[in-house]
């Protein structure tokens, strides 16, 4: 008669296959729950500075003379780097045929940056004024 205590090898090696496979799931999700906060960051740092700079667009002095002469608004472009691998471009466009002091004008911001080796992303921010 056989003594039935204990486990056979092809047991253990059975268990050891079984949690094996457990543990590189666990790893798996835990490297894209990091990948998706160091995007989601970017995101928030990128949506920031789209924000920040409508706001700046927003407030300046359209052109309504005697109060304000800057002859390149509400028309104009321009772009920048906020922070080291960041750039900012924007555009403020008049739309419809409307007069000084209620010139109408679309500003759109858009922000793009590089998160490693992953393809370039963007946020995209537009306002009316």
């Amino acid at each position: 008669m056989m003594n039935e205590k204990g486990m056979t090898l092809p047991e253990i090696l059975i268990a050891v296959a079984i949690l094996t496979i457990g543990l590189l799931a666990v790893v798996s999700m835990l490297s894209a729950g990091f990948t998706d906060v160091v995007v989601s960051g970017g995101q928030s740092k990128a949506t920031s500075y789209a924000r920040q700079k409508i706001e700046e667009l927003k407030n300046k002095c359209y052109n309504n003379p005697p109060t304000c002469t800057d002859a390149t608004f509400p028309a104009s472009a321009g772009n920048d780097a906020p922070e080291a691998g960041i750039t900012r471009s924007w555009a403020v466009t008049q739309v419809g045929a409307t007069v000084c002091p209620n010139r109408l004008s679309r500003i759109t911001v858009t922000v793009a940056w590089q998160t490693g080796a992953a393809p370039g992303q963007q946020v995209i921010v537009e306002t009316m004024r």
